[in-house]
């Protein structure tokens, strides 16, 4: 497929995969899609922690339409295999899936040169693995020898390697919020002048700098549940509900810093910080704010929501029960759920269109089809805004004592960033 209907194919599919992904988020933040060079050739480059996830925000909201590399036992899988044509995917065979085939990645090395070499963009993950770790994994060597070997055969391509950080909130939760940050494209001809072997392994490293640049990372989850409740702490929000993802990330790498060579300067406050941000993380997480329903200010046309409800209770169901009830790691259940949304939701509001049609008439069953989708997202939006008054009503500070901790940890925090200025080179961009 080339031409007309090959753009018109990649216009659909972004189109899709952004509904799917706005439905699944309630927040898809984007910074930096300024830097995307457009109109001439990339290899994106991206970390790989959210699985299907990652792909679809690549596909729906970078501005371009890059071929991925997928595994090659996705596609015999009944579900991915029809998503992997749709996109135009090309397989990798991983030598722990397939020793006897890695031959074949010849043949998709080969299509992604020529994808490049027409002007075109082409996506891959190059840790090889989606994973659920706090912390990025060893690169394989496939972007780079790539972007070598496509500039190698054609000399003057103004090939570009374009890295970019996704940061979820809570990857694996519904209506949760995920952030797209594009970092600085990298020019890889600057490495054609090292023997090739040399070559690969300095632009291999040259883009973990930059994907670092764009990612968060962490030793632990313990550690990372502590910055991150330290960095909303200092945003003015110890929820962190309030507070935009692109400044969170901002925050926790700079805290991430302070968390790792504080501990080797002053291990003494080092341990006190820790134990009162483990008080104040109890505290927080024990609260649960209470309130009663109430349509009054919630979304426009609220009192659509109980009917929305109704519509679309048996499809939320099925979705839930099969991200929670599949065997699968942390990092599949945005998958599960992306996908049997996809399924459960068209197939329940046909259902219901087709059994009211058949009893109140063909214009019924229509209406129904329409309002099923309609009203289910006034619901989503209507709750959403109940959920938000009620924790603006409570406040993210539910005791005495937790206040007294947020205020205590401010004021550490800012003379951390007075007396230790080399912890962190963020500064001006942490007061926003």
């Amino acid at each position: 497929m080339s031409g007309a209907p090959s753009r018109l194919l990649d216009r659909c599919v972004a189109a899709l995969a952004r509904l799917l992904l706005r439905a699944f988020f309630r927040q898809v933040e984007l910074i930096g899609l300024e830097r995307v060079p457009l109109g001439q050739p990339l290899l994106v480059v991206a970390a790989h922690v959210n699985s299907v996830a990652d792909p679809l925000l690549l596909l729906a909201f970078l501005g371009v339409r890059p071929r991925m590399l997928a595994k090659h036992t996705l596609f015999r899988h009944p579900v991915m295999a029809p998503l992997l044509w749709l996109i135009r995917a090309l397989p990798v065979y991983r030598r722990q899936d397939a020793p006897a085939q890695m031959a074949r990645n010849f043949k998709s090395f080969g299509a992604c040169v020529r994808v490049l070499a027409d002007g075109g963009a082409v996506a891959l993950f190059p840790e090889g693995v989606s994973h659920d770790d706090p912390h990025p994994r060893p690169l394989k060597t496939g972007a780079a020898r790539l972007a070598l070997e496509a500039l190698r055969r054609h000399p003057t391509l103004p090939l570009r390697i374009l890295p970019v950080g996704l940061v979820y909130e809570q990857k694996g939760r519904f209506r949760s919020r995920v952030l797209l940050e594009v970092g600085a494209p990298l020019d890889p001809h600057d490495f054609l002048a090292a023997p090739n072997p040399a070559a690969v392994r300095a632009l291999t490293a040259r883009i973990r700098v930059e994907l670092d640049a764009v990612g968060v990372a962490f030793g632990t989850w313990d550690e990372a549940r502590l910055v991150a409740r330290a960095a909303a702490v200092f945003a003015g929000d110890p929820s962190g509900a309030s507070v935009p993802l692109s400044r969170q990330a901002s925050l926790w790498r700079w805290f991430g810093r302070v968390h790792g060579q504080l501990e080797q300067r002053d291990p003494r406050r080092f341990a006190d910080l820790v134990a009162r941000l483990e008080r104040l993380d109890a505290h927080l997480s024990s609260a649960r704010p209470a309130g009663t329903w109430s349509t009054h200010g919630a979304a426009p046309f609220a009192w659509l929501a109980p009917v929305g409800w109704i519509l679309n209770y048996l499809p939320y169901q099925l979705v839930g029960a099969l991200a929670r009830g599949l065997p699968q790691a942390p990092n599949d259940r945005a998958t599960f759920a992306l996908l049997g949304g996809l399924l459960f939701f068209p197939l329940s509001w046909a259902a219901q269109a087709v059994l009211i049609g058949a009893f109140a008439g063909a214009w019924a069953g229509l209406a129904v089809a329409f309002a099923a989708p309609l009203f289910g997202w006034v619901a989503l939006v209507a709750l959403e805004r109940r959920e938000g008054q009620v924790h603006s009503r409570v406040g993210p500070v539910a005791t005495p004592e937790a206040a007294a901790i947020v205020g205590q940890l401010r004021d550490e925090f800012e003379q951390l960033m007075a007396k230790e200025p080399d912890l962190g080179d963020e500064r001006g961009d942490l007061h926003r």
